[in-house]
């Protein structure tokens, strides 16, 4: 019985594809900066660290990726977080989050970002530190602007600076709404917003 070609060159292949994986020295490309994001960050060893998935996502939607002009903080927060120890960062929703480190870097890449993106972490912050019931990844929480209102959220992440932290878990409020803090602004942010 004869061969096909098929069959007599797979095994040839096989062979010629190992020999020149063996000649192929570690990684093929280049690190980029999302591979240092990576390696900076996924440090507590929970469920959901994938490298892989880390820098393909890095790639298609970090702020250094998205904001051009931001590149120059986010590396500096790479550098911030490379220094840092792996107890400095824990698990949250089942991912590696930084705890409170790297705060002057965190802040001025939101900044970089916009001012009201700042506040917001300022103010979230505040409040994950001050709240014992207040696990909160922050720096996501404040990526995203709502188009149009940053006047409104910056108005309002200021009364919410200037205002006592409120640790009261969500729900109804039981408040009267004189004793409500940063209602106003709460209400002016939601009616932009088109809530």
């Amino acid at each position: 019985m004869r061969k096909t070609l098929q069959q007599a060159l797979t095994p040839a292949a096989l062979a010629c594809g190992l020999a020149l994986a063996r000649c192929q020295p570690g990684y093929p490309l280049e690190p980029t900066a999302c591979d240092d994001w990576c390696f900076a960050t996924q440090r507590a060893g929970c469920d959901e660290d994938y490298p892989e998935g880390c820098v393909s996502d890095c790639e298609a939607s970090a702020v250094g990726r998205r904001v051009p002009r931001c590149e120059p903080p986010w590396l500096a927060l790479i550098d911030c977080y490379r220094q840092a120890r792996d107890a400095d960062f824990r698990c949250l929703e089942q991912r590696s989050r930084p705890g409170a480190i790297c705060l002057p870097e965190r802040l001025a890449l939101a900044e970089c970002v916009s001012p009201s993106a700042a506040r917001c972490l300022l103010s979230c912050l505040r409040e994950a530190s001050e709240c014992p019931q207040s696990e909160r990844d922050c720096d996501s929480e404040c990526q995203t602007a709502t188009p149009g209102c940053q006047d409104r959220e910056r108005a309002l992440y200021d009364c919410r600076l200037a205002a006592a932290v409120d640790c009261r878990a969500p729900g109804a409020d039981e408040r009267s709404l004189d004793q409500i803090p940063c209602l106003t602004e709460t209400l002016q942010l939601l009616e932009c917003a088109h809530f």
